[in-house]
């Protein structure tokens, strides 16, 4: 009896028709069965995702049909296209083959109920079931990415979309990306893309646009929040910073303006906000110099929070995985929040080098504003004199400040609003009051904050007020308003604008004079007259050749100074305001910097004026790059920790946009030419200015203090030296006269 039933299972199980119909009795598996498939995430409204399976005939010695493969609706209101399907499976699948399914879901609304079904003829369909829950992010985080030689050149931009891809848009937070701007392959046309765990999926080209036109910019606001919406909106804007007149971008390929002035920015912002009282959450720079008054109050109703740096960032930026892990654990957290998670991120990531980032409540704008104009009012009364006026001036130069010096004719001139406060109460004691509001204001609307030690004198927000004279911005006025109506403080922009115009009227009375230099044997002396800032003893030669200015112009039979010291020099009053100068010159004879075996010049960074040594320097170069790429003037930053000196990166000089690039490592291999100071007679009003030589340090680079090098043919001959004077009208002045060396 037993062995009849087996029997009559064994002839069951030989016939085909039951073949298909079997659910395992006989098999351990089904007929056809999935042996991959994607798991099925949540997603946010606007979020693809693509479901991979793959099917495989387990009938040995049979090959099955496949008579339909579909995704069926269990429920949900949704188009049916929202779910596509495509698949590489016939008509039949042989014994053990397989072939692959793939359902993309897009554009989903509203939660997704449905299932895969394939129906092999047997008893019932292999299904697997389609169902996600489709709801508004808790956030779209938007950023514009100008990728400009910091993408061409040192891969900035994709350091941190890789950082992005470690966490990638989730069900609580979309990340969506406009990038251009660069000659490096794949920014050479602009492109909108939506980063996920793991990859970036590019969504639209939109070839070649000037991505600092105010409608390109709108235009990607109010795309990204149509179709990426969210309870809570982060805007990121990439690249280089300029301050408040420089503006933000420095795309390095055309079209045209590959940059926007602040006011043209902020008005984009306030457009797509469509008048919604603080619509954006956080309107952030990953960029220079932009945590300004000025940017900060052009924000003002558009956005709930502020972040951006007082001076240079480093290379790599915003650490952007960690705030973004952050945002997706915990999708309910403000602004402020996630803020404070991006600064201490960003320190980590940077730490080795200068760092400020700040972030600040929107919040705080008009009452910052009404400070800064009785603070403005108040110094009004010290315009009508040399004496007021250089009391303010020196305060100025006294202050910290960002992207200024002397040494170079371009300079973006921001000062530290609490640093500039507190020097102008202690100047001027009747204005003390006045001047604690200003630092009480700042004080309030910067949040959180976190600077590296050589930043001790960075209080979160600057100012645009000109230490150097020559160099003002008349565009001050028109950036700081839009359709004619100011967002920062008129009075303040005016009595800047009545500060130079002082100087403009009595230029003869405020600047220094310096006299010829010459030599006693022992000492070098000369005087100068007038109030000044620095002073410098020089080096060089009275007839350099191969000299190449910033037009990439030769020059030649010129004098040039090419190394420095700024210590070591006597200053004693003498009748009226007159100094003498002394250097003497065996005492000094083993403090030259050298870099490497070339003779550089080694200019103080004063950003930190409290600090009683100073601790960061700069060193003249042109960075020489590869033969496609225009080599670029900056300077070889260096830092002084436990008195060794460390060289900390590249940053080059403010460029033709007007902005600022980021800080970049030195990487072995790396070479500059020296620049130095020379007198370049081929422009219609020659002038001293820095140069480049045709001498090339090469990386590993150090720095040593010792001797000049004897003149060869790889280095210059020293045989003349002057003095320097910045004077309190930012002029840089040189000896007249030299002596011999």
């Amino acid at each position: 009896m037993l062995s009849n039933h087996i029997q009559r299972c064994r002839m069951r199980c030989i016939s085909i028709s039951a073949l298909l119909l079997i659910s395992g009795s006989c098999h351990a598996e089904l007929p056809i069965s999935f042996i991959s498939s994607t798991s099925i995430n949540d997603l946010a409204i606007g979020q693809t995702q693509t479901l991979n399976y793959t099917i495989r005939n387990n009938v040995r010695g049979r090959t099955l049909p496949l008579r339909s493969i579909q995704v069926i609706n269990d429920g949900d209101n949704q188009s049916s296209q929202v779910t596509t399907l495509t698949t590489t499976c016939g008509s039949t699948l042989a014994y053990n083959a397989t072939c692959s399914i793939s359902v993309v879901i897009a554009n989903a609304t509203a939660n997704i109920n449905r299932h895969l079904s394939i129906n092999y003829g047997g008893r019932s369909p292999l299904t697997s079931p389609i169902k996600s829950k489709i709801s508004k992010a808790k956030y779209t985080v938007l950023v514009y990415i100008i990728g400009s030689d910091l993408q061409t050149d040192h891969n900035f931009a994709n350091f941190n979309i890789a950082q992005m891809e470690q966490v990638g848009s989730t069900s609580n937070m979309n990340i969506i990306l406009e990038t251009g701007g660069s000659r490096s392959p794949g920014y050479q046309t602009v492109q909108r893309k939506i980063v996920y765990k793991g990859k970036t999926q590019q969504l639209a080209d939109l070839g070649s646009l000037a991505m600092g036109n105010p409608a390109v910019i709108k235009d990607f606001l109010q795309w990204g929040i149509t179709n990426y919406p969210a309870e809570k909106y982060i805007t990121i804007f990439w690249d280089h910073g300029g301050g408040p007149n420089g503006g933000y971008g420095g795309a390095d390929i055309p079209p045209a303006p590959g940059k926007i002035a602040i006011n043209d920015l902020s008005k984009v912002v306030g457009e797509v906000a469509g008048g919604i009282s603080h619509f954006f959450e956080i309107i952030g720079f990953d960029a220079c110099l932009m945590a300004s008054a000025e940017t900060l109050a052009s924000y003002s109703g558009y956005a709930k929070y502020f972040i951006a740096s007082e001076d240079l960032e480093p290379g790599k930026g915003w650490q952007y995985n960690t705030f973004l892990k952050y945002i997706d654990e915990h999708p309910t957290a403000t602004g402020e929040d996630i803020g404070k998670v991006i600064i201490d991120g960003y320190t980590e990531q940077n730490n080795t080098g200068s760092t400020t980032l700040s972030l600040s409540d929107l919040s705080e704008v008009m009452n910052l504003n009404t400070a800064l104009t009785h603070f403005a009012t108040a110094l009004e009364n010290y315009l009508t004199n040399d004496e007021s006026w250089m009391t303010i001036a020196k305060s100025r130069f006294k202050s910290a400040d960002y992207s200024t010096s002397v040494w170079d004719n371009k300079s973006v001139d921001v000062v530290d609003l609490v640093e500039f406060a507190q020097r102008i109460g202690t100047a001027i004691p009747s204005l003390n009051d006045t001047a604690q509001a200003v630092i009480n204001a700042v004080d309030k609307a910067v949040l959180y904050l976190k600077n590296s030690a050589d930043r001790a004198d960075s209080y979160g927000l600057t100012s645009y007020f000109p230490s150097i004279m020559a160099q003002y911005e008349t565009i001050y006025p028109d950036v700081t308003q839009i359709d004619g109506e100011y967002f920062f403080s008129s009075t303040y922009v005016g009595f800047v604008q009545r500060y130079r115009n002082y100087y403009i009227t009595n230029i003869n009375s405020l600047k220094a004079i310096l006299a010829d230099t010459t030599f006693d044997g022992t000492n070098y002396l000369s005087t100068v007259t007038n109030s000044f800032n620095e002073l410098y003893a020089a080096v060089g030669n009275e007839n350099c050749v191969n000299l190449t200015d910033n037009r990439n112009s030769p020059v030649t039979n010129v004098p040039c100074y090419t190394s420095n010291q700024s210590t070591g020099i006597e200053v004693t009053p003498t009748i009226g305001n007159a100094y003498s100068l002394s250097f003497n010159k065996s005492e000094h004879l083993y403090n030259w910097p050298i870099l490497n075996d070339q003779a550089v010049l080694f200019i103080p960074d004063d950003a930190s004026p409290n600090n009683p040594d100073e601790t960061n320097f700069l060193i003249p170069v042109t960075q020489i790059l590869n033969p496609i790429q225009d080599d670029v003037d900056g300077y070889i930053s260096v830092r002084r920790i436990n008195n060794e000196y460390q060289i900390s990166g590249f940053q080059s000089g403010i460029g033709s946009t007007n902005t600022a690039s980021k800080v970049v490592d030195i990487n072995e291999g790396d070479r500059f030419y020296i620049r130095t100071y020379g007198y370049n007679d081929t422009l219609i009003n020659p002038q001293w200015q820095l140069m480049r030589t045709n001498f090339i340090v090469t990386a590993p680079l150090t720095l040593s203090f010792r001797v000049l090098p004897e003149g060869t043919t790889s280095t210059n001959t020293f045989d003349a030296f002057r003095f320097l004077v910045g004077d309190v009208t930012g002029a840089l002045l040189i000896s007249p006269g030299y002596a011999a060396y």
